[in-house]
């Protein structure tokens, strides 16, 4: 449940998973620098069918030659498909995706953002508090923003907080510390 950007982490379809986005490019040959969606600059790399997508649909098809993590967190990487700066350019706000078909297994209790968006939450007394619009990373840890009309709570994605998930019921419930005001906010 990683989102290092604090974007949201929207799917341009169902048809894809966005692992990353385009920020800009870097360099003269065709580098660009990427936003991680995923967890990390290994899924990116080792992922044999990656696309990029932009409005909704896939423009071309890559595969990374080189990648490197920029100090600032982002990431470098050197498609074999994109030659210099302007076409490089020309891919800014593209998303980096994978056919949702050829989605990695993840480990228990771990899941793509993608499948959490518009979850119902509920806390364990079954006081609904909204759904996930969005999965935000905190300092500490991931931070799942619960909007219930125009209110809103932050939950911290810990597991002394998230007692559930149910992807088939589409819902999760949360035990809420002290610290987190069970009322939504105003």
């Amino acid at each position: 449940m990683n989102n290092k950007s604090g974007e949201k982490s929207e799917s341009p379809s169902h048809e894809f998973v966005v692992l990353g986005v385009i920020v800009r490019p870097h360099g003269l040959k065709g580098e660009v620098k990427i936003s991680l969606l995923c967890s990390g600059l290994d899924r990116l790399a080792s992922c044999p069918s990656l696309r990029l997508v932009k409005d909704g649909k896939e423009i071309k098809r890559v595969s990374v030659i080189r990648s490197f993590m920029h100090p600032d967190g982002d990431a470098i990487v050197r498609f074999k498909e994109v030659v210099g700066v302007d076409e490089a350019e020309s891919l800014r706000g593209a998303q980096v995706a994978v056919p949702a078909s050829e989605k990695a297994e993840l480990p228990p209790d771990s899941f793509y953002l993608d499948d959490l968006m518009g979850l119902k939450v509920v806390t364990v007394a079954g006081d609904d508090l909204g759904q996930i619009e969005e999965v935000m990373d905190g300092l500490a840890n991931g931070v799942c923003v619960v909007r219930q009309g125009e209110k809103e709570i932050l939950i911290p994605a810990l597991k002394s907080v998230i007692r559930e998930v149910d992807l088939k019921a589409r819902r999760m419930v949360v035990e809420l510390p002290e610290e987190v005001d069970g009322d939504i906010a105003d």
